[in-house]
């Protein structure tokens, strides 16, 4: 290890950078699967509503259930709160971090 400050604060940007990716994705992933089993149906000529699962083949295949599951948003329900709430602990990490590094910055400057 070295102990250049550049590097250490360098590859914590990029810890950073990828847990926010990371938070992302986790929150948003219900979304993408609602969008792709509406997709999916409306590519199929399918009905897809939140009341009842519809039959819908695709290549020969009744995926109708699957898609029903997919596109029924209570996950969404608890992931975008949970989503938000690692953001708002992401950025108050990232401000402590950024305030420990300006004080250890002006801290060597001055002595």
């Amino acid at each position: 290890m070295t102990d250049d400050p550049g590097v250490h604060s360098h590859r914590l940007a990029w810890r950073h950078g990828l847990a926010l990716v990371a938070i992302i994705i986790v929150t948003l992933l219900p979304l993408i699967s609602l969008f792709a089993a509406s997709f999916i149906a409306n590519v199929n000529g399918c009905a897809l509503d939140e009341g009842n699962p519809h039959p819908c083949l695709v290549l020969g295949s009744d995926v109708g259930q699957t898609l029903y599951n997919m596109a029924v948003g209570w996950l969404t329900i608890f992931a975008l709160p949970i989503g938000a709430g690692l953001f708002l602990l992401w950025l108050l990490v990232r401000v402590v971090h950024s305030w420990r590094r300006c004080k250890r910055l002006s801290f060597d400057r001055t002595g």
